[in-house]
């Protein structure tokens, strides 16, 4: 194995222009890189100082609870995840930048939810509304300067070698995806059996211990395993030859997870807060309200469970062919490949 010392320089045919290496410097980064990495720190810091806040009032108010760690647990998860993605732009990473604009959109879509006061976290007070207004400003800056035509030349000069992850880190993603995936899919289906049995009872106790079951789970585990099912499908998608959106049903299955997250915190979360507040309020059993937030919970828990079980058949056949993108960048065929 030769090393750089001792290559022999071969003459070259008259006339004919010596062969120049390739330069061993990367491309220049361009400016709007330290700009979107700039805007996506401040949205995120503003996001993690609004949680901070909304925790230390509810731990004023003697509030606090599961709940609240698990809010705590993932505003550090979310902090360090973001510092490593933005990290992973800056050093020219495609799945980096892919992973950053999902989180952001996601950011966006809470956010914009919040200030509505829509779903299951509204935004109360002058400071967290100057937050959450911050952040969303900032994110949508963040956004435009990820997709400048400067970074998208850059990132195409730089991300060739490091287009895929490792090998050691796909299979590690791998493995946590479904993993957390399973355990998804377990949550709502348990939640999906408790929603059945409160619509059903005809006993107050056992119903009001099946929606404050609910409430828990929902509260700690649920946005948790979603979240982190969608970090880690994204980082297997992105970070290796399937690419994100270069196969149809690697793209389903994207699309529809944030669709399920999005019907499970704007959705399946406030039926379960207002069955809650309709058992503490004392409403009846059978025959009321609590009949029709009952089942539409049931029903909504249902919807997830299929869906669920329908990307878990798309991840085993990998139906469809490549997308346009796919078909337009080339690597489908590899793909295809690969799979054999």
């Amino acid at each position: 194995m030769s090393t750089t010392d001792d290559r022999v320089e071969r003459p070259t045919a008259p006339g004919r222009p010596r062969p120049t290496s390739a330069p061993d410097s990367p491309a220049v980064r361009p400016p709007a890189v330290g700009w979107a990495y700039a805007m996506v720190i401040v949205a995120t810091l503003a996001a993690i100082a609004s949680n901070v806040f909304e925790i230390a009032h509810q731990v004023e108010t003697g509030v606090a609870g599961a709940a609240t760690t698990g809010d705590l647990v993932l505003t550090i998860a979310f902090c360090a995840l973001f510092g490593f993605f933005a990290e992973m732009l800056r050093a020219g990473r495609q799945w980096g930048r892919v992973l950053l604009t999902v989180f952001t959109a996601l950011g966006l879509l809470f956010t914009g939810l919040g200030l509505a006061g829509v779903g299951g976290r509204p935004i109360v007070g002058a400071l967290q509304a100057t937050l959450a207004v911050v952040s969303f400003v900032t994110s949508v800056a963040g956004l435009v300067f990820l997709f400048l035509p400067s970074v998208n030349a850059w990132i195409a000069d730089v991300r060739g070698p490091s287009r895929v992850i490792s090998q050691r880190l796909r299979k590690l993603m791998l493995t946590c995806h479904v993993a957390i995936s399973v355990g998804w899919l377990g949550l709502i289906t348990g939640m999906l059996a408790m929603a059945i049995a409160g619509a059903t009872t005809s006993d107050g106790e056992t119903q009001a211990a099946m929606y404050r079951t609910m409430s828990m789970l929902d509260e700690i585990f649920l946005g948790m395993t979603s979240m982190f099912a969608l970090i880690t499908g994204v980082v297997v998608g992105a970070g290796t030859k399937w690419g994100l959106l270069q196969r149809r049903w690697v793209a389903v299955k994207f699309f529809t997870t944030m669709g399920v997250m999005l019907l499970g915190f704007s959705v399946i979360h406030q039926l379960i807060l207002e069955a809650n507040e309709l058992v503490d309020a004392g409403a009846p059993v059978r025959g009321g309200e609590l009949d029709t937030v009952g089942w539409t919970m049931a029903g909504a828990a249902a919807l997830a469970v299929l869906t669920l079980v329908f990307m878990t058949a798309v991840s085993t056949y990998k139906p469809w062919g490549p997308t346009r993108r796919g078909r337009r960048t080339g690597h489908a065929p590899a793909a295809r490949t690969a799979s054999r």
